[in-house]
């Protein structure tokens, strides 16, 4: 008896930081906005066969509020934004180890995702009390291939 597995995965890949600085209307800050290029494939075997849907998004990297973009529409944001960028950003979360639960059914919410804005030094805090999941999803979410985890 063999085992056929199908279905369709979805892979994300941060663009990087184009365009002017504009007001997040969520978070009120102001930074150039991320664009991450998302696309779902259909896979066979976990061998990915073609692509069934690709889209962009541009979002605010501090709040993660983002709109969806064609890829023509993209591309063409990104291609007249200015290039030289002086935004440097950092992501990483943080491990609360003392607030760590006991028991067999207790679940570890003692994660914070973090934002560093390497330019001006300031750390902003995005979410507290999540679980690890809950952490991957965001790091997906923006694209980013590694996060650091700082335990504290």
């Amino acid at each position: 008896m063999a085992l056929i597995v199908y279905g369709t995965h979805v892979f994300t890949k941060f663009k990087g930081y184009y365009g002017m600085k504009e007001e997040c209307p969520y978070c009120h800050r102001k930074y150039q906005k991320g664009y991450v290029r998302y696309s779902k494939w259909v896979h066979f075997e976990y061998i990915p066969l073609f692509p069934v849907k690709i889209l962009y998004l541009k979002m605010c990297p501090i709040c993660g509020k983002a709109y969806e973009l064609t890829g023509k529409e993209a591309k063409e944001q990104m291609e007249y934004a200015n290039e030289t960028s002086e935004q440097k950003l950092e992501m990483y979360a943080k491990h609360i180890l003392a607030k760590k639960p006991k028991g067999i059914m207790a679940c570890d919410t003692s994660y914070e995702f973090w934002v560093k804005d390497l330019v001006t030094g300031e750390e902003i805090c995005i979410a507290s009390d999540l679980a690890k999941e809950e952490v991957k999803r965001m790091k997906k979410q923006r694209g980013i291939k590694k996060l650091q985890i700082i335990d504290v």
